[in-house]
């Protein structure tokens, strides 16, 4: 992972601060939701790239939105179709998991009856009736 560090020394008392160039849940949580305007259908999947967010609906719809989650770069659709999922969205889901680990998300999708959000090292199951997180155990 980069990051950006910063020293600035002031009166002989040095400064610092670090910032991860990894991906907030903020800016996952704004990329399913600007990918999802004009769509009526749910988002079943997420997934973040070396440049982009990928938003997968039930529907087959796959749009590409920026790291910033605030702009659509492209929008294609597929044949694949998936169940719409039903009980709480993507944006739910991601709000959910986000304080449970530690690190950015670079995924989220829907298996088995059950959202998994990977966050860093960890994944988070999260019930997609309730919007519960059931477990969080360590990627080996």
């Amino acid at each position: 992972m980069k990051k950006l560090i910063i020293v600035a020394v002031l009166g002989g008392t040095a400064f610092f601060t670090a910032n991860a160039l990894g991906a907030p849940s903020g800016d996952a949580v704004r990329a399913v939701q600007t990918a999802s305007h004009g769509l009526s259908t749910k988002p079943v999947e997420l997934d973040r790239g070396r440049k982009h967010w990928e938003v997968t609906f039930a529907n087959g719809t796959e749009r590409k939105v920026t790291l910033d989650g605030r702009r659509v770069t492209s929008t294609r659709r597929d044949d694949d179709r998936a169940a719409e999922p039903t009980g709480v969205s993507l944006v739910a889901v991601l709000r959910a998991a986000a304080p449970k680990a530690s690190g950015q998300i670079e995924d989220a999708d829907l298996d088995d009856g059950v959202w998994t959000v990977s966050i860093g090292a960890h994944d988070v199951d999260v019930d997609p009736r309730t919007g519960k997180v059931l477990r969080v155990t360590r990627d080996d």
